[in-house]
């Protein structure tokens, strides 16, 4: 092929920057705002919708004026409470900090009652580790938890914490403490404002919308919705020009339309269609290219599809087949063989949970465009 020796405009599966960053203007701005003026913000949408790229983007842009710093935490490998205070406290001494002297030096200096002990892996440079001496007082987890608003206010800076993968805190040990812990110390943060976001849309809008909980009224809650086509199938057409190939515009909106315009998917498409492409793109280019990114994912596809039992199976069938908003239609009970109205609330619950479909619009879709176009087109077929 001609262009083999290009790079693939596209990015997927890592955070997007630079011209790789699509659209989110409206977003970006009030984000960044919150930032600003000190308004905690919690950002909610289903995975691959873009928002640690968002995150990503706001935090830099706070960063770059003067005496703003932003931390970047990810909860994913994070199990329980003891590996949390370690790690959030090694983020925000190695994110306000800039040497491995400082470093001791901030954690003897404002962590001196939890006897801190820091160490400097062999295999990694430029990095250390913080444990603790924990003994279940409230003052000690205070401590750690005001430990950005006391380095803000000490050398007069501001923090922005920026929380991904949060939804985890709900699988520790006695969550409801835990989170009582975080939001006694967080709320009368002055210097430091927090930005916490993930992946599981059911379990971080519990955290956050449940009057019963903790965290519910705790900030600007943020719902990130899907990205406009126009934006879409204009970055699409404009990286094809710039790498030497062309997409027209027609076959740019038909990427985004299979993908539902959702992000991550967006790039992948686009990603197989330029690698497939050696001059302009042509309907079998496309179809084989939409074809390839169906049986790249369809292993994952069968597992899921194999947890499911036969009424959610014919449930989903429905939402793909029909266009009517109305679930309990009778018709529609009938023709798909769901059993009772009950039964459909059930089933419907159950797969909210399992973050396989998701109200958009007053409809409910799955939330994975390709996963549909699995089932709509090879597994109900067959």
């Amino acid at each position: 092929m001609l262009y083999l020796h290009m790079n693939s405009p596209f990015t997927f599966g890592k955070i997007a920057k630079g011209n790789n960053f699509t659209d989110r203007a409206f977003e970006t701005k009030r984000l960044l705002a919150n930032f600003d003026d000190k308004v905690n913000t919690i950002l909610i949408s289903p995975r691959r919708w873009g928002k640690s790229s968002l995150v990503n983007k706001s935090a830099s842009l706070f960063q770059k004026e003067k005496n703003k710093h932003s931390v970047m935490i990810d909860l994913f490998n994070i199990r329980d409470e003891a590996q949390f205070y370690s790690y959030f406290a090694k983020k925000i001494i190695q994110e306000t900090s800039s040497k491995p002297r400082e470093w001791i030096d901030t954690a003897m200096s404002f962590l001196k009652r939890l006897s801190p002990k820091v160490s400097f892996p062999i295999d990694r440079t430029n990095d250390f580790e913080i444990t603790f001496e924990l003994r279940d007082k409230a003052e000690d987890f205070e401590d750690i938890l005001n430990l950005p608003e006391k380095i803000a206010r000490a050398k007069k800076i501001e923090i922005a914490v920026c929380i991904d993968e949060f939804q985890n805190i709900a699988n520790f040990n006695q969550p409801l403490l835990f989170q009582k812990r975080l939001r006694a110390s967080w709320q009368n943060h002055k210097d430091t404002v927090y930005c916490l976001y993930g992946s599981q849309t059911h379990m971080m809008t519990t955290l956050f919308e449940r009057k019963s909980m903790p965290f519910y009224k705790f900030g600007d809650v943020m719902y990130l919705g899907k990205i406009d086509s126009t934006y879409l199938t204009e970055y699409i057409i404009k990286q094809f020009r710039n790498t030497g190939k062309s997409a027209d515009a027609g076959h740019a909106q038909l990427i985004v339309d299979n993908v539902q315009c959702q992000p991550y998917y967006t790039q992948q498409l686009a990603h197989i269609v330029w690698i497939n492409t050696e001059r302009k793109v042509t309907k079998e280019i496309f179809e084989s290219s939409l074809t390839e990114l169906i049986e790249q994912n369809a292993p994952l596809y069968i597992k899921d599809a194999e947890t499911l039992s036969n009424t959610q199976i014919n449930f989903l069938n429905m939402l793909i087949e029909s266009e009517r908003k109305d679930i309990y239609a009778k018709e529609l009970i009938q023709k798909y063989r769901l059993g009772t109205s009950g039964n459909v609330t059930k089933i419907r619950s159950v797969l909210i949970n399992k973050e396989i479909i998701h109200l958009v619009n007053s409809k409910y879709e799955l939330v994975d465009p390709v996963f549909r176009l699995w089932l709509k087109n090879i597994y109900f077929k067959s």
